[in-house]
């Protein structure tokens, strides 16, 4: 999934909680939204996409890269552009090294979801609905999910 496409399914999901909702605040198919975010924004009619990104604040820098452009980036870029070399310096410092940590732990939880086993494993006899569970088969299911 390209980088514009997934900045919009993120910011559908903060910002209107629901592609439902989405496409009922910009009167655009939701069949539509689903369709970009599935399989990619480059196969979406322009103008689709122009009025998706202007909903969710989306502006491309530099006619490629996707940013947010929040009230917060502008106050950030404001400021920015008011600094001086030393200030810039520092500020670029420490958003690299920022980001360099949220990449590591997205890089790790991203890991472990990958790695991580099912909570929860029937290693015991099923009590099918068919069948007239004994006293024993009960305490055995119950033992089995104390543990």
């Amino acid at each position: 999934m390209d980088e514009l496409t997934q900045l919009i399914k993120k910011n559908i999901k903060l910002k209107f909680s629901s592609t439902r909702r989405f496409s009922e605040e910009l009167g655009i198919p939701q069949t539509t939204i689903v369709s970009a975010i599935k399989n990619g924004i480059s196969g979406t009619a322009f103008s689709t996409v122009c009025k998706m990104c202007n909903a969710l604040d989306i502006r491309l820098v530099n006619g490629i890269y996707p940013v947010v452009v929040s009230d917060t980036t502008k106050n950030l870029i404001e400021k920015l552009s008011k600094l001086d070399e030393k200030g810039i310096h520092t500020v670029t410092t420490v958003l690299e090294m920022e980001y360099i940590r949220y990449k590591a732990e997205s890089e790790a939880i991203a890991t472990a979801e990958r790695n991580a086993k099912p909570e929860v494993s029937f290693n015991y006899p099923v009590i099918r609905n068919d069948e007239i569970p004994t006293k024993s088969d009960v305490n055995n299911l119950l033992k089995a999910l104390e543990e």
